[in-house]
C-alpha cells in the first residue's frame, strides 16, 4: 500500500508542480503585496527544511529527536511537505527571480518534493518503526 501511495504522490507532483508554477509565474507575480508576502513566508520554510536535513544528516534521526522532543515529527512533516512550493515560491517570487524559468523551476520542485517523500518515509520508520511497530518512540509522540 505504501508503494501506490508514493506512486501517486509522485504522479501527482508531477502534474501540480508544472500548475503551481505557472500560476505563481502568471497570476501570482501580478499582485506585488500578495507575492511579497508569500515569498517572506516561504523564505523561513526553506530555509527551515535545509537546517532540518543538514542536522539529521549530521547528527541522525533519533538525535535530532532527542534534542528538540515531541514536537519534532509535526515540526518535521509540516518543513517536509512545505519544501516544494516554498522552493518555488523563493525561486519565483522573489526580486532576482527564475519566472520565465518557470517549467524548470517545477522540475526542481518536482525532484525535492519526490526527495522529501522517501525522507519522511525515512523518518517516520526511524522513529516509529515500519506501520508505527516497533520503534524507540510510541506514535503520536
Amino acid at each position: 500500500m505504501e508503494t501506490l501511495g508514493i506512486a501517486l504522490a509522485l504522479a501527482g507532483g508531477l502534474v501540480a508542480a508544472p500548475i503551481f508554477c505557472l500560476l505563481l509565474s502568471k497570476v501570482v507575480r501580478r499582485f506585488p503585496i500578495l507575492a511579497t508576502v508569500a515569498f517572506w513566508v516561504a523564505v523561513p520554510l526553506v530555509l527551515l527544511y535545509a537546517s532540518e536535513v543538514l542536522l539529521v544528516l549530521s547528527r541522525g534521526v533519533l538525535s535530532v529527536r532527542a534534542l528538540i522532543g515531541p514536537p519534532y515529527f509535526l515540526i518535521h512533516v509540516l518543513l517536509t511537505f512545505s519544501a516544494a512550493p516554498a522552493l518555488a515560491c523563493v525561486l519565483i517570487l522573489g526580486r532576482r527571480n527564475l519566472a520565465a524559468w518557470w517549467p524548470l523551476v517545477a522540475a526542481i520542485c518536482w525532484v525535492v518534493g519526490a526527495a522529501s517523500i522517501f525522507y519522511q518515509y525515512d523518518v517516520a520508520e526511524t522513529l516509529y518503526g515500519i506501520d508505527f511497530q516497533a520503534g524507540p518512540y510510541q506514535w503520536p509522540w
